[in-house]
């Protein structure tokens, strides 16, 4: 797991994925059943069964329940990743045509992002052009940037090492391009960045 948001997120989808792998086994298995069972050689004559409304009740209130308990399990996993825990690092991050913009609590600014490791980072992410789609993909976090309006989102990157930040909107004739990293460091290594010291932190040419 490289961040704790990824846990969020990848827990939901596998539990809906699971879920949707065992709805498929059984509509399969019901199928063969019934093509077995009421194959024409068994019944050349075709019989109108009557319904069960019972039956169609039970159906109804169980595919409620399960509905409901994976819109529930999503919930929670969007709840946890909405609000960014008290005394999160705070970082703003703007978006324009077509690079984006780090500015750090001390004021230090940097086209890439730079996070100590195990700490949480809280983002206020604005735009100063038009509307931009901030992405992690390791991270599983994404966040539009909208002009006149400050939108937010945090992660805890739990391992060393580098992720790429993309653009999810399009944004104009250089989207593609619109490219950047976020690099996890040691928290003294940060400390030391942060300040203005001179640090080794491979890949980082910003």
């Amino acid at each position: 797991m490289l961040s704790t948001t990824t846990g969020a997120v990848n827990d939901a989808f596998i539990f809906i994925i699971a879920f949707c792998f065992l709805l498929f086994a059984l509509i399969i298995f019901f199928t063969i059943l019934f093509a077995v069972r009421y194959r024409r050689s068994r019944h050349p004559v075709a019989v109108d069964n009557p319904g069960s409304w019972r039956l169609e009740i039970a159906w109804i209130a169980a595919a409620t329940v399960l509905v409901m308990i994976m819109f529930f399990y999503g919930l929670t996993g969007w709840s946890f990743l909405r609000v960014a825990p008290a005394g999160s690092l705070r970082v703003d991050v703007t978006a324009r045509q077509w690079s984006w913009l780090f500015t750090y609590a001390n004021g230090r600014k940097s086209t890439a992002l730079v996070v100590p490791v195990g700490k949480d980072v809280a983002l206020t992410l604005n735009s100063n052009d038009v509307i931009h789609g901030f992405f992690i993909p390791a991270y599983r976090i994404k966040q539009d940037t909208v002009p006149g309006m400050k939108t937010h989102a945090w992660f805890n990157a739990t391992s060393l090492g580098s992720a790429d930040i993309l653009c999810t909107q399009y944004c104009g004739q250089e989207h593609s391009r619109m490219l950047t990293q976020v690099f996890v460091v040691p928290e003294d290594t940060y400390a030391k960045w942060l300040s203005g010291e001179d640090v080794d932190i491979p890949g980082l040419t910003s």
